[in-house]
This record gives structure tokens, C-alpha cells and sequence, in this order.
């Protein structure tokens, strides 16, 4: 056997492709339902051009919010992503009609709860910051 081959299994490495796909629908979704809640968030204030200010802040520290609150919204972020590869991996040997639903259920439940957190934390106009 190969050493390099014997390695990747040692380490549990695999050759199939849907284990990168998953990663890249969930760095995707992530990407997609931050760009949507920076989005709700510049359209709420008043932003000429929301689109292309949730682009611009989507990576960027938000000016005016507590990084108290940024950590907690990004645990809560966190804790649903987590939440949700653990579903995927304790389902990976289960057939895909309970795998994609179980999965899809809890990734939706995440990002309810984040989008909530982030709504309700988030200050409103005559608030200070």
C-alpha cells in the first residue's frame, strides 16, 4: 500500500467527492445567509445602494455594534453549524431520505436562530449604540 494512501486513511480521509460538496454548501448557505441578513440590515438603515454595502460589509467589523453581541451572534451561528455537521455525521451511514431532511432541518433551525438573534439584537433607529 502506499504510504501517502496509508496516511489519508489513518487520518480518515476519503476520496469521495460528496464530502467536498458538503463543505462547499456550507461555506456557500453561510456566505448567502450573511450577505441576507447584512442586506436586511443596510436596506433598514437607509443605505443608497444595499446591495453593494452588504458586499462591501460582509467580511467587514460592523461599526456600532458591540463585539459582546458580534461574538454571541457568530456563537449562535456557530453552535447551529455545529449542530448540523453533527446531524450529518451521526446520519452519514443512514440513507439519504433521512439524511438530507434531518440535516436540511437542523441547518434551517440554525439559521432561524441566528437570523432572530440578529434581529433582536440589532438597534434600532433612536437607540444608541
Amino acid at each position: 500500500m502506499n504510504a501517502g494512501l496509508e496516511v489519508s486513511l489513518a487520518r480518515g480521509g476519503t476520496d469521495d467527492p460528496s464530502a467536498w460538496v458538503w463543505g462547499a454548501a456550507i461555506f456557500a448557505l453561510y456566505l448567502l445567509i450573511g450577505y441576507g441578513l447584512e442586506y436586511r440590515s443596510k436596506r433598514r438603515r437607509g443605505a443608497t445602494r444595499p446591495a453593494k454595502a452588504a458586499a462591501e460589509g460582509l467580511f467587514s467589523e460592523r461599526d456600532g455594534i458591540d463585539p459582546g453581541q458580534r461574538f454571541a451572534s457568530r456563537m449562535v451561528m456557530l453552535c447551529g453549524a455545529l449542530a448540523t455537521g453533527l446531524a450529518g455525521f451521526f446520519t452519514r451511514h443512514a440513507h439519504p431520505a433521512v439524511q438530507i431532511p434531518t440535516v436540511g432541518v437542523l441547518a434551517l433551525l440554525g439559521i432561524f436562530a441566528w437570523a432572530y438573534f440578529d434581529y433582536r439584537s440589532e438597534p434600532r433607529d433612536g437607540e444608541e449604540s
